[in-house]
Parts: C-alpha cells; sequence; structure tokens
C-alpha cells in the first residue's frame, strides 16, 4: 500500500519534467532529465523495498564506479548538498567493480547525504576518494568463499561526527540521532555492501568522518 502511494505521486513528477524537459533549454534540460531518471529509479527502489527481506538478487556486471559516483555528485549538488563543496580524489586507473549500477547510486547517495546533514553552515565539504588496495579478503553471505575487495570507494566530510552512543550499533536498522531521521539509511547501505560481496569501515571524530567502501573487481572478458 505505501509502495503504491509513494509510486502515485513519482508518475506526477516524471510526467512534469517530461514536459519541462521538452521545452527546456539545454542546461535545464540536463536537469530535467537527471529528475525523470532519478524518479525511475526510486520507483524501481520502491518496487524492490523488501530490500531487507529474501529477493532474487538483481544482476550484477561490470560498472564504471567513477560514472556512479558522478550520477551521486550531480545529484547531490542540485539538491540537498547544494551549500557545499564536493571534492573528487579519483583513482582513474580503477578497472570496473562488479555491481548493479542503480543499488551502487543508492548505495553512496545515502552516503552522501549522511555526510552532507552532518556539515557546518559554512565551509562544508565532502570529499569522494577512490582507489585500489590489495590484501583486503572478504567472506561471502553465505559463507562458501573468501574473494578480494580491492577497490575502496571513500566519502569523507567535516563535520560534526558520529555520536558515541550510536557507534556500536550504527548499521541496525532505526538507530538514528536525527529528530526526523528514519533511521534505514545506514542500515540500507550496510545491506547493499554485503550483496555486492565488499566491506564497510568507518572513522569519526569532530570535523572528520569518513566512510569506507570495498568492493570486488568485475571478472575480466574472456578473449574470444
Amino acid at each position: 500500500m505505501l509502495a503504491h502511494e509513494v509510486k502515485n505521486p513519482l508518475s506526477g513528477i516524471r510526467g512534469a519534467a517530461q514536459l519541462l524537459e521538452d521545452g527546456a533549454s539545454d542546461a535545464d534540460r540536463d536537469l530535467a532529465r537527471m529528475i525523470r531518471d532519478e524518479v525511475d529509479r526510486i520507483a524501481a527502489l520502491i518496487t524492490r523495498m523488501e530490500a531487507f527481506g529474501d529477493i532474487p538478487r538483481l544482476r550484477r556486471e561490470a560498472v564504471n564506479i567513477h560514472e556512479v559516483l558522478d550520477r551521486v555528485r550531480t545529484v547531490a549538488a542540485n539538491g540537498f548538498a547544494r551549500n557545499a563543496r564536493i571534492i573528487e580524489a579519483y583513482d582513474p586507473s580503477l578497472p570496473p567493480v562488479l555491481g548493479n549500477r542503480d543499488e551502487l547510486v543508492q548505495l553512496f547517495l545515502n552516503l552522501v547525504k549522511n555526510a552532507a546533514e552532518a556539515l557546518p553552515e559554512t565551509g562544508g565539504e565532502i570529499v569522494l576518494g577512490t582507489a585500489y588496495e590489495t590484501g583486503l579478503m572478504v567472506t561471502a553471505s553465505d559463507g562458501t568463499h573468501r574473494h578480494q575487495a580491492p577497490i575502496r570507494v571513500m566519502v569523507r566530510d567535516n563535520g560534526v561526527g558520529i555520536a558515541d552512543a550510536v557507534r556500536d550499533n550504527l548499521f541496525d536498522p532505526y538507530v538514528t540521532t536525527k529528530s526526523c531521521g528514519s533511521g534505514l539509511g545506514l542500515a540500507l547501505v550496510a545491506k547493499l555492501v554485503r550483496d555486492h560481496g565488499g566491506a564497510l569501515e568507518f572513522e569519526s571524530a569532530p570535523r572528520r568522518t569518513e566512510f569506507r567502501v570495498f568492493l570486488p573487481t568485475a571478472p575480466e572478458v574472456a578473449a574470444p
């Protein structure tokens, strides 16, 4: 019932974005297209809101992590992080990760949104970084094997930091210090990281909180 009630206004938003796109300038057309694409992604997310239950795994394929982060940055810079400075610190030589693009966008949108909500009113900064690190082995969720997750994606902010009272249960559902928060954002992040066969860690102090997501690389395409 909730999914139905949310999808109805989403359909209206998508239709309005299409109308704006048809009559917009080149610059505004890109924003209208972004609204439409994000509405489609949110609708797909709602369709699979069974994310915390047993649902079929979505298709995983080779994904350029920097294209994912570019989308996340565009959405953030035009919305909840418009007053923040977003800095990129990317390793351009990274291979593709094995994942689902929409899920990865949702994962990093949640982390960047959390970072934006912790920033000071002025001078707020969010750093998005990528790197290749060898040596980290992750146990599969079914416990059958271990694999490497060498692609590190970092989201760092200069906000207030994470309260000591919630650190031990930070990724549990409904754990939040926000007066209007649901406490599901980081729980979904942890779930999506596990679904991708990755690992998640964080460290936090005043003016420096950093989340690090480690993801496996996509298998190399076999030669003909």
